[in-house]
């Protein structure tokens, strides 16, 4: 039974399997051991793989792979779907665009704070709404597990309630419990409880095929979360920068932070010291002292992105990079 999202898709399959990524596959997977799941054994259908934009649009916003998405799509496949656009079309019947009445709420107020408009639970099968919402809520699921992805993907099968309570109740050993899933619910009617192997059935779909630019942040050790651009990777010359959403990080160390729409400005104040960088400009200014900088900053989803190191270092933050995890360490 899911408690995060649930659905159904006719895919096509294709027969032959790939060979398997190596254990520890997803770049920012840590804590639970992956030690003896398969990874990438099984290929995606060609009904999956035509919304890999969708998909990377969405995990390149929300900080989520795109491949896990997508994987998460192929396992939910099953059944027809028999509902349709108006032109006819059907619409892609999947567990991640099938939101239950438990989140209906919840997808509403995504809608609004997203698009200004609160989508309705009849919107659900849109895969352009559904995706991205799915993505946001995956994030918010990586931050609250410490992106432990093993936790992640069957807190999105049992919920995060359930399975918590199975990790309050064995810690390290809560894989071998999931089996026992139904004693831990209260008052459930059947003798099972949810898939008990949904990690291993999702994780077997994975495979590094969508390009991600996504990366996470860590500040002070902790997992940083971003409401609605998460940090982003750009290659500019052959040579690749974070570029980071300037107001959360800024008002997470204190600074003050301003737009200015007419010179298309953000000032950043803390400390004494001032910087203003103007959108898709190279050039700043630091302390009244003009500076160059080695990528413009950027509007993206109505963003405003810079980038990391030269704005954080200004500010005296260290910044380091773990390529392994895909993440930035930084240090105030």
């Amino acid at each position: 039974m899911k408690r995060f999202l649930c659905a159904v898709l006719a895919a096509a399959v294709i027969a032959s399997p790939v060979a398997a990524f190596a254990s520890g596959a997803i770049p920012d997977h840590q804590g639970t051991s992956m030690e003896g799941i398969e990874i990438g054994t099984k290929p995606l259908g060609n009904a999956v793989k035509k919304y890999f934009d969708l998909f990377k649009a969405a995990g390149d916003q929300y900080g989520v792979d795109p491949n896990l998405l997508a994987a998460i799509c192929m396992q939910e496949s099953s059944g027809i779907n028999y509902s349709y656009h108006d032109d006819g079309t059907p619409y892609p019947a999947w567990g991640i665009m099938q939101i239950e009445y438990t989140l209906e709420d919840e997808f509403a107020d995504f809608g609004e704070r997203t698009t200004g408009e609160r989508w309705t639970l009849e919107q659900r099968l849109d895969e352009e709404k559904a995706i991205p919402f799915a993505a946001w809520l995956i994030s918010k699921s990586l931050i609250r597990y410490d992106c432990d992805y093993m936790k992640m993907i069957q807190a999105y099968n049992f919920g995060q309630g359930m399975l918590n309570k199975i990790i309050e109740a064995k810690g390290d050993d809560w894989l071998s419990e999931r089996a026992n899933a139904v004693q831990y619910t209260t008052d459930w009617p059947y003798e099972t409880y949810g898939d008990a192997q949904y990690i291993e059935h999702v994780l077997r779909y994975y495979h590094n095929d969508i390009p991600y630019v996504g990366a996470k942040i860590r500040l002070n050790g902790k997992l940083m979360s971003f409401e609605d651009q998460y940090p982003m990777l750009e290659t500019i010359s052959g040579n690749t920068y974070t570029l980071i959403p300037i107001r959360g990080i800024s008002e997470a160390l204190g600074a003050d932070v301003s737009w200015n729409g007419n010179t298309r400005a953000v000032t950043i104040k803390k400390d004494g010291r001032k910087m203003i960088l103007f959108v898709d400009s190279d050039s700043a200014v630091l302390d009244g002292e003009d500076v160059q900088l080695d990528m413009p900053a950027m509007i993206k989803n109505n963003r405003t992105m810079v980038p990391l190191r030269f704005v954080m270092e200004a500010f005296g933050v260290d910044v380091d990079w773990d390529g392994n995890t895909r993440t930035v360490i930084m240090t105030y």
